[in-house]
């Protein structure tokens, strides 16, 4: 890739990470059923958010910055599906260059 990512790979992993398990778990369980207060779920729930906006708010520069052929598509998938494309995307960001 010509640029370099905003921030570092491995702490995006990370976000990534945080943002799916966060999502599933504050989305599809009840949290208050495992001990975890309602207040508990909701801080949850915006760091999930938090996760998630972060890595596509930075794979979204990264796509424009480099130039990538597809980048409307890359933008449309990482606004819907931030954390779940941004992994794939982070895999394989090496072959995605123009």
């Amino acid at each position: 890739m010509k640029n370099d990512l905003l921030i570092s790979p491995s702490i995006l992993y990370w976000l990534v990470l945080f943002g799916i398990i966060f999502t599933v778990f504050s989305v599809s369980f009840d949290l208050t059923s495992f001990g975890i207060s309602l207040q508990m779920g909701k801080i949850l729930s915006y760091v999930a958010v938090l996760c998630n906006f972060t890595v596509a708010f930075v794979l979204i520069i990264d796509v424009f910055k480099n130039q990538n052929p597809s980048r409307f598509l890359w933008t449309l998938g990482f606004l819907l599906f931030a954390a779940f494309v941004g992994y794939f995307y982070l895999r394989n960001r090496q072959s995605y260059s123009a």
